[in-house]
Order: C-alpha cells, then structure tokens, then sequence
C-alpha cells in the first residue's frame, strides 16, 4: 500500500543496518534508564499516595477494593521502584520488561484513582508493552546476528508507530470535528482564522487562569491560524511518517514543538511526550545519515505529490 511504501532506501537495508541497530540499543537502553530516574524520583511522593483520601481506583488497579488500601498502595509503590530498578539492570531479559510495564500501568493506573486523568502519562507506558517484544539478544553488545538486528529494528519501528498513532488518532479527532461542524452549517473552528484564539481563550475562561502567551494570542488572532492549521496536519498525518524515515526527525520535533507551544498559549503540557518524541524520532536510527530537503519534501503526506511535480 502506498501509505506504508517503504522509504527510498528500502526496509530490508533499513532492518540490517548494523549502525542503526546500536543506535537502536543505544536509544532502548536509554528510555530504561529514564524509566529507572522517574521510579527514584517518585519516592519523594510516597507518603503523599499513602496518606491520601478519596480512592477511586482505575481499571488497572480495581483489585485496590478488595484489599486494605494503605497495603496496596505501597506495593504498587514498591513494584513501581522494582520496575525501575530492572529496567536498567536486566531489561535484556522479557520477564523483566513484562515486570516493568505491569509497573508503569499499575503505578499509572494508582496515580490518577486520585482525580482526573493526564494523558501526558500513557505514552511512556504504550511504548512499555511494545518494547516487551524485543528478541532475545537485543541488548548483547559485540556482533548480533541478522535476525536479531531485524527483529529489534522492527520493533523500535512498532515503538515509533505506537507514538504517532496516537497522535494520528488526535488528528482525526479534529478532523471528524471539522467535518460534522461543516456538515451542520457551522463555523470551522479548528480552520477559521481566529480559531485557535477562541480556543486558546475559552480554554482560560474555563480553568480561570492564564498563560504565558495566550492573551497575547487572543489579541492578535490571526497570528495563530497558520499554526493552528499546522498543528492538524502534523497530528493527522503522523502515523504516514512511521515507513518514511527521510521526516522522523522533521516530525518528532514539530510534535515537540507543538506540545511546548500548547504549554505556552493553553497552560497544556506534556513534557514526558517531548521526550520520548527525542528519543524515538528526533534521534531515529531510521534517519538518513545525510538529510535530503528534497527527499523529505517528497515524502510529505498530500504536499509530496505536488512538490515532486
């Protein structure tokens, strides 16, 4: 299908590369050891999970109802802790990377049973369960056989897919909102020049607060219609990125962008989706070693046909 054509290099190079098999390694082994620093620094949050009322725990945790809760809470504390601490000593191993991301969801799962839900949270814990499917010897270093190569690149490049397809699924959440906004005589929201700063300024009315630059953004409306319509198409198109290695690093960092632009007119951040955005794409080892601008534009979704012409 022309939506996962492979890229110019072809996927069979791409696969056994043995460059871009340690730059994989190199980028796993670096997501665990953020897993290990986020595990530390949640102790300093123990005793406010222990000491906290008003449980309503999430799927994840349901069995919380069944159990003293002060008791479950600190083993989901503890397995939260183990998970790290496996993470960067035997993730090698697939029992271990099961252990660590029943930890992340567990731990995830107790951390919103208290509230309201971020979302900014989930995408470290999907990218988790795909990573439960590297092959046995991913991790050795020295010469690793064309198998092993294959199969870890495959799956670094599922991890990839994971993430964009999440924002692929929030590009199409917009896209259908244009859609049935059109389809009932209404203003395009997401389209019409001051969309974005009627956004921005019903988003401050709502949480009665502001930011750093959305009355600014409201006062010049028509600054933010370019971006805003940017913003959809990075998201909606994201997931044609995953077979297209000339725009990971293009695309992770738009992505990026995007989260601290939204942080800085909305209040909104997702710090943790800038940073496996780093790692998995900005600093993808399916990335050309010498970027073509004229590959890449090829490549984009829509607009590649007509540049190429």
């Amino acid at each position: 299908m022309a939506f996962f054509r492979p890229a110019h290099a072809g996927s069979a190079t791409l696969l056994l590369s043995r460059d871009r098999f340690v730059a994989a390694q190199t980028l796993v082994a670096a997501y665990y050891a953020v897993l290990f620093f986020f595990a530390a620094g949640e102790l300093f949050s123990w005793r406010d999970y222990l000491s906290s009322g008003g449980l309503a725990p999430r799927w994840p945790v349901f069995w919380l109802r069944f159990v003293d809760p002060k008791a479950g809470i600190a083993a989901i504390l503890w397995l939260h802790l183990l998970g790290g601490i496996l993470a960067v000593t035997l993730s090698r191993y697939r029992w271990a990377r099961i252990v660590i991301f029943v930890s992340l969801l567990e731990h995830m799962a107790l951390k919103f049973s208290f509230g309201a839900v971020n979302h900014g949270d989930h995408l470290g814990v999907l990218i988790g369960f795909v990573l439960i499917f590297l092959p046995a010897g991913w991790g050795a270093r020295g010469e690793a056989g064309r198998k092993v190569r294959a199969a870890t690149l495959l799956v670094f490049s599922g991890a990839q897919a994971m993430i964009l397809l999440t924002y692929s699924m929030a590009g199409m959440w917009k896209a259908g909102g244009v859609l049935q906004q059109w389809i009932m005589g209404e203003s395009f929201t997401y389209l019409h020049p001051a969309g974005l700063a009627r956004q921005v300024a019903a988003k401050m009315i709502e949480d009665d607060s502001a930011s750093v630059l959305g009355p600014w953004l409201v006062e010049h409306p028509w600054i933010g219609w370019l971006p805003g319509i940017a913003a959809i198409y990075l998201e909606l198109f994201a997931l044609w990125v995953v077979a297209r290695p000339s725009l990971h690093r293009a695309w992770g960092l738009g992505l990026a962008l995007l989260h601290l632009g939204t942080h800085l007119v909305m209040g909104i951040g997702f710090p943790q989706n800038t940073l496996w955005l780093a790692l998995f794409l900005v600093l993808s080892p399916f990335r050309p070693s010498e970027p073509s601008w004229r590959q890449a534009a090829g490549d984009l979704p829509v607009l590649g046909a007509w540049l190429r012409r």
